[in-house]
């Protein structure tokens, strides 16, 4: 989007001209919507813990540049969640997890928007007023949900649930936007896009759309890539990088397809709207 790519909140030289300058980044591996999301991993930052330290850089921002400067700066940003996939990848979609015998598939939807909703609401009481929320793609999809099924094709259940939160997070957006004071939230997909993608991948440029290009020989599944992986000779001609995740030119085309379709014009590293 022409924009600075926004610092690690764990990047050591993170500090006051740094979130200036670019902003901060509190991604984190594994997390989810919900706290419970891949709580069998040795560490991640759920959606509320990230906002937790997003309050953290508040306070430290208003101590190092005054109240006034640092509020102004938060009223004035860009926010961007993306986050939802973990949510059924690594928790209802495995049984070991509670949230998979608790809930249906649509019952475990509302309860993901509702919890998502909340969230949205106490950003904007921290002051987020410029919030784009985007949605899930096929997950049903992704290498590893086709290596569970006998015919290796993509699980529709998957991706019922994929659309089905789609729908009602969009909603959601929708409500949050025209009912908060000065807020301007928007829901970001591509979901048909990245489908036709997995479906036609020829049609742009890809030769394999089903298998990840790093894989642990012919060892599979495989968490992510490790040292001992191995890689396939040319990662653009794969849609999927590993399990999981699209690969970067996947990534690419899915995030120029998202930013047409909010009226987003990348152009020469800048953006219009």
């Amino acid at each position: 989007m022409g924009l600075p790519r926004p610092a690690a909140f764990l990047d050591p030289s993170l500090d006051e001209n740094v979130i200036l300058k670019s902003g901060v980044n509190y991604a984190s591996g594994g997390g989810g919507i919900l706290n419970e999301t891949s709580s069998l991993f040795i560490q991640r930052f759920s959606l509320y813990k990230q906002i937790e330290l997003f309050m953290g850089t508040q306070e430290f921002m208003r101590r190092k540049v005054g109240k006034e400067a640092a509020d102004k700066l938060f009223g004035e940003a860009y926010y961007v969640v993306a986050m939802g996939a973990n949510d059924f990848i690594n928790n209802y979609l495995l049984p070991v997890y509670s949230d998979s015998w608790t809930y249906s598939g649509e019952g475990f939807v509302r309860y993901m928007v509702a919890t998502l909703e909340a969230q949205l609401r106490l950003l904007h009481s921290l002051g987020a007023r410029r919030l784009t929320f985007f949605g899930l793609g096929p997950m049903g999809c992704i290498p590893l949900q086709r290596y569970l099924t006998s015919s290796g094709a993509c699980q529709a259940s998957t991706n019922a649930l994929a659309r089905s939160f789609n729908e009602q997070a969009g909603a959601a957006v929708a409500r949050l936007s025209a009912s908060l004071a000065n807020a301007t939230f928007r829901f970001g997909e591509a979901y048909d896009y990245f489908q036709d993608v997995i479906d036609r991948p020829a049609a742009y440029g890809f030769n394999n759309s089903r298998a990840p290009c790093c894989s642990l020989g012919r060892v599979r599944p495989t968490l992510t890539c490790t040292p001992l992986s191995t890689l396939c000779r040319d990662r653009s001609q794969y849609v999927f990088w590993d399990e999981y995740h699209p690969t970067d030119r996947a990534n690419e085309l899915i995030a120029l397809e998202t930013l047409r379709k909010l009226n987003i014009t990348v152009v020469a590293n800048s953006t219009s709207t």
